[in-house]
């Protein structure tokens, strides 16, 4: 773990992520990273052009790696959304969610909002 993420430390910091695809790195903009989804040892990334690639590293290590950015919050146990990319909160009496620019529909676990709502309303300042 600590290997990928001190491998994508300096691409995270001039705001890149490398994913293997089809024997060859990519280098993705993380401002076109909507969302990331966990889909057992694989992660799903859906991108701003609506592409979606699948990663064969874990979202536990994107997240590991995404974190210093601070534009990304785990929503649940199997996604982590960039902030950036929500359009709304979405309240009933028994779930929270979020609709992010893509259109999809986000379900926000309890323990999780306090922290995505704490973090939306400190970056939305």
């Amino acid at each position: 773990m600590d290997n990928f993420i001190n491998i994508q430390r300096p691409n995270i910091e001039n705001g890149l992520i490398s994913v293997r695809l089809n024997g060859r790195i990519n280098f993705i903009k993380t401002s076109d990273l909507i969302l990331l989804n966990s889909d057992l040892n694989y992660t799903e990334m859906h991108l701003v052009s609506g592409k979606k690639i699948i990663s064969s590293r874990t979202l536990s290590l994107f997240e590991g790696a995404l974190k210093p950015n601070q534009n990304f919050i785990r929503a649940n146990r199997s996604q982590l959304i960039n902030v950036n990319h929500i359009q709304n909160l979405i309240f009933t009496k028994k779930t929270k969610r979020i609709l992010l620019s893509n259109g999809e529909i986000i379900a926000v676990s309890r323990r999780k909002f306090p922290i995505v709502e704490n973090h939306i309303k400190s970056t939305r300042l």
